[in-house]
């Protein structure tokens, strides 16, 4: 890496004084060589950051003079500004940190400018990396050509039964069955941190459950309500909003990846309620591991496997409010449309006394927030 330097999206970025650093910042011994170590999780993450041209703004300015000896184009302006910035491990405890423009993503993000991909192609011309440089809806690969996906083909979803996700869970089943999609975050994108006051006070807080107005009816549920989703794989337990917005027959949950506070426990399943993809499965698609012609350049989490978003199915049911402290004793409540329900029926029950300094974090039907979910830390 000090001679060849890091490559991406066919680019080649000289980091020989960067890698230097690393050696005298991390040092560690492997077969008679001083490396940089990647022994613990931190020191892999300041490794990540350090040659990254989008935590790097040196490296940024490298990549675009790179670009630009490719394309043609003059470029190396989106950089200007960002050349001193270096991102740490530290910074990014203090506080989330925006990431650099550089041509090793698509999107302009200078001046505070939010992610919109493509950008770059669009405003700059730097041409799509494809086989032409366009973008391309006819793929012209004889795996795409073999599968029947070399243009947009509309597919019918798998049916429940050919997934096998639904099987054990069927001989407890309890609620309905509901197609189950993951979007991606409605105020994030991948690692952002999610479990912070500003994340958890937007819309609700937390990661809520989307389901459809008529199907929520079905299963005697009001907004705000306590559900369970399961199947073979997990499950997951979080409050619902209830939406006409969501089609029948689906039950919506947007990336929680980070979902690490105040995690209740299921009544079902009696161990804590998971995430989003608790409750899905990878899938490999055979055209995504096509490689070695032009963009068909297969690597794993980039050009595949494609990440599960609409291919399988939950169980949905309304329960009572769980522990989110992780007390067992939990009782799921019938799905009846006429039984009523109060989501605080005992609002200071199995609050201790740091939790009830912060009872102002609960107003009636709404969803837990940051500062009660910390017990008043």
């Amino acid at each position: 890496m000090e001679e060849n330097g890091v490559s991406q999206h066919g680019l080649t970025i000289p980091v020989a004084e960067f890698y230097r650093e690393l050696v005298a910042k991390q040092p560690r011994r492997v077969d008679g060589q001083v490396l940089p170590s990647l022994y613990d999780a931190r020191e892999v993450a300041e490794v990540i950051l350090a040659l990254d041209p989008v935590t790097n703004g040196e490296l940024a300015i490298r990549a675009f003079e790179a670009e630009e000896h490719k394309t043609g184009l003059k470029l190396t302006d989106l950089g200007e500004g960002q050349r001193d910035v270096r991102v740490s491990f530290a910074d990014l405890v203090s506080q989330p940190r925006r990431v650099l423009t550089t041509p090793t993503w698509s999107a302009i993000v200078s001046k505070g400018r939010a992610y919109s991909p493509f950008t770059m192609n669009v405003e700059r011309l730097i041409p799509w990396r494809t086989l032409t440089g366009r973008q391309h809806f006819y793929l012209d690969h004889e795996n795409y050509l073999a599968w029947g996906e070399h243009l947009p083909t509309y597919k019918p979803r798998p049916d429940h039964t050919m997934l096998s996700e639904t099987e054990k869970t069927a001989l407890e089943a309890q609620g309905k069955l509901l197609n189950y999609i993951t979007p991606h975050g409605k105020w994030s994108i991948h690692s952002t941190y999610s479990d912070n006051h500003r994340m958890m006070t937007l819309s609700r807080g937390g990661y809520p459950v989307w389901l459809n107005d008529k199907d929520a009816k079905e299963l005697g549920l009001q907004d705000n309500d306590w559900v369970e989703l399961f199947n073979d794989n997990g499950v997951f337990v979080q409050r619902c909003i209830v939406s006409a917005r969501i089609p029948r027959g689906a039950v919506y949950v947007y990336h929680a990846t980070e979902r690490t506070v105040g995690i209740p426990k299921s009544p079902l399943r009696g161990k804590r309620a998971g995430m989003n993809n608790s409750i899905t499965r990878t899938r490999l698609k055979p055209v995504l591991m096509s490689g070695g012609y032009a963009q068909f350049t297969y690597a794993f989490n980039y050009w595949g496997p494609t990440g599960v978003n609409r291919d399988t199915f939950v169980y949905v049911r309304r329960i009572e409010e769980p522990d989110s402290r992780g007390g067992g004793g939990l009782r799921a409540v019938e799905s009846d449309p006429a039984t009523p329900y109060n989501p605080h029926p005992h609002p200071k029950e199995g609050l201790n006394e740091r939790t009830r300094t912060h009872e102002h974090a609960l107003p009636p039907g709404q969803m837990h927030r940051l500062p009660h979910l910390l017990g008043g830390l």
